[in-house]
């Protein structure tokens, strides 16, 4: 019977500890008679005992203490129905937090899909803890319930069914694990769907730490330990400059989309998705070997277009018999960024916006890959299966596997992400159009696609899914540079992949040397920097049916041992 229906039929605690009591001498009592059978059974010889035997009754007293002891520490600890006070003082906290309980945390997880890449539970993290603010959200069992407000020890339940069966909303706060000196305040208050953060910071303290000489004070969440902030807010001039931008944009938008409309509904196949790259001729080489490599392997790019920022890049696409689409979007760069970050990457990285906005304003899903992507097998089937578990995400992204605070709490890459058409997309890409100057301001579109996730998902339902940084379909430079046995195992074949995304690699040189000694390197070498004229037919002539292997850099995946390379980085051992 349930604790509520006690209560509901007037019982008191002292009734119910009266009821549990008796149960408690029932069972000690058919356990020592048990007892004491098994050990007259085994004494019979030795030493019998009559029914009247005063042993029997001393035995039995013995017997009983012991249960009774036991059942009173128990009772000290919470951990039975009593006349203890409750945990939580009800007159101070009793409408924030009523009891509290621990569930495991993989359970938890498993049970509750937040979207976000979860790192893997470890001793000290591996249990969450749930806080219930009414009595009407405890469990229905009444020992849990009891021990939810009364133990000592914070209780332990099995089932997070049984555990969250009464929460009418569960409020799920993701927090840092490290060994940082952090403190967690709960208030009773209007909601709030934001986390106030405090630190230890001097008012101007960029460039210093943290110090308890300092008083806590309010900063932004992009604040670091080192008193620098993650975010830099545009100045007056980025922001003309993107009003300019976008104002062309707009201005164009309706023509684009009629030459765009006839494209995308040739090249669609039978989902309502196509697949978007964009690219300007200083990237030409990686656009030209994610072909030559899908050919090679028999995929078909049919379903590809590429959004290209000059005519140079236009044209050689056409060659590869891509489907291309041609706008300079008001300057951007022709030539390939010289790394990550700098001018030309926050340029380009306004054109990625771009594009993908168009094709989900003429309603179709969209997956997004950047050219350092090569394919094992086409991925868009993958995200168009309507058995997935993944089916109701509007918006599904590789994990970049940087879980610094600047991309938190999702850390999606924007290199290659999915996105299903909705209203809650098309809301979502006109905000990141609209943020451009955020963009240009940090040179990175995937610092201010992050940050608007997070709004969206909390204030429009946007449902977000970030697939963990170690799962097997989609690996990328996290992988390539942190997980040597998984990079053995990919590249003999034990792992079944459908793409690789080079990423965390600063710059085109390192990515093509990567992509040579992995063995997905294509291109023949006569055609890198070949003028899009000189590229006949459709291109075939630049591509090798055989992977071209070679080696850079011993301490990096490959294919081959390269033991005599020089390592890229200093003290490290060979890979193999």
């Amino acid at each position: 019977m349930a604790l509520k229906s006690y209560q509901s039929a007037g019982c008191k605690k002292g009734n119910l500890r009266w009821i549990l009591q008796s149960f408690m001498l029932s069972a000690i009592s058919f356990y020592a008679g048990i007892s004491i059978g098994i050990q007259l059974g085994r004494d019979q010889a030795a030493d019998c005992w009559t029914k009247n035997d005063p042993r029997i009754v001393d035995y039995v007293k013995e017997k009983v203490n012991v249960k009774l002891r036991k059942y009173q520490k128990q009772s000290q600890q919470g951990a039975a129905f009593g006349d203890e006070a409750p945990r939580i003082p009800k007159e101070t906290m009793g409408r924030v937090v009523t009891g509290m309980g621990r569930l495991g945390r993989d359970r938890f997880a498993a049970k509750f899909e937040m979207g976000v890449p979860l790192d893997q539970s470890v001793q000290g993290n591996n249990e969450i803890l749930i806080l219930y603010n009414h009595d009407d959200a405890l469990p229905s069992n009444p020992y849990d319930a009891h021990a939810a407000k009364f133990s000592r020890q914070v209780p332990l339940f099995d089932s997070v069914d049984e555990a969250t069966e009464n929460c009418d909303n569960l409020h799920v706060i993701l927090t840092d694990h490290s060994r940082r000196s952090q403190c967690l305040a709960i208030m009773g208050q209007y909601e709030s769907y934001h986390i106030q953060k405090w630190m230890r910071l001097p008012e101007q303290g960029v460039g210093r730490g943290l110090n308890r000489a300092y008083p806590l004070r309010l900063v932004s969440r992009g604040t670091q330990e080192n008193g620098r902030v993650a975010s830099k807010l545009p100045t007056p001039k980025t922001t003309m400059q993107h009003f300019e931008t976008l104002n062309n944009y707009i201005h164009s938008l309706p023509e684009i989309l009629e030459q765009l409309r006839p494209m995308l509904r040739k090249i669609k196949n039978n989902s309502n998705a196509v697949i978007v790259m964009v690219c300007n001729f200083g990237q030409s080489e990686l656009l030209m070997n994610f072909v030559c490599n899908s050919r090679a392997k028999g995929l078909d790019t049919s379903n590809v277009i590429v959004f290209c920022t000059d005519r140079e890049t236009q044209v050689l696409a056409e060659h590869l018999q891509l489907t291309t689409f041609f706008n300079n979007w008001g300057g951007m760069p022709i030539e390939a960024a010289r790394e990550f970050g700098d001018d030309d990457f926050g340029r380009m990285m306004a054109a990625k916006v771009y594009c993908v906005h168009l094709v989900s304003q003429l309603g179709y899903d969209v997956l997004f890959q950047d050219v350092d992507v090569i394919w094992y097998k086409n991925p868009l089937p993958w995200f168009c299966n309507s058995s997935s578990p993944y089916r109701d995400f509007d918006m599904i992204f590789q994990d970049d596997g940087n879980h610094a605070l600047y991309y938190a709490p999702y850390s999606a890459n924007t290199g290659f992400y999915f996105v299903r058409h909705s209203e809650r997309t098309v809301y979502f890409l006109n905000c990141l159009l609209m943020a451009g100057d955020l963009i240009m301001s940090t040179h990175s579109h995937q610092h201010t696609l992050t940050t608007l996730l997070s709004e969206h998902a909390s204030m429009y339902g946007l449902k977000i899914k970030v697939l963990e940084r170690n799962t097997p379909e989609f690996p990328g430079g996290y992988s390539f540079h942190r997980k040597q046995e998984f990079m053995k195992d990919l590249l003999q074949g034990r792992i079944k992949a459908y793409i690789f995304h080079m990423s965390w690699t600063l710059n085109k040189e390192n990515k093509i040397f990567y992509f040579q000694q992995m063995g997905e390197w294509f291109l023949r070498e006569h055609c890198i920097g070949l003028p899009p004229s000189a590229i006949g037919g459709d291109g075939s002539g630049c591509c090798s049916r055989e992977a071209i292997i070679s080696c850079h850099y011993q301490d990096k995946p490959s294919k081959i041992p390269c033991r005599d390379s020089p390592p890229m980085d200093p003290g490290k051992t060979s890979f193999w």
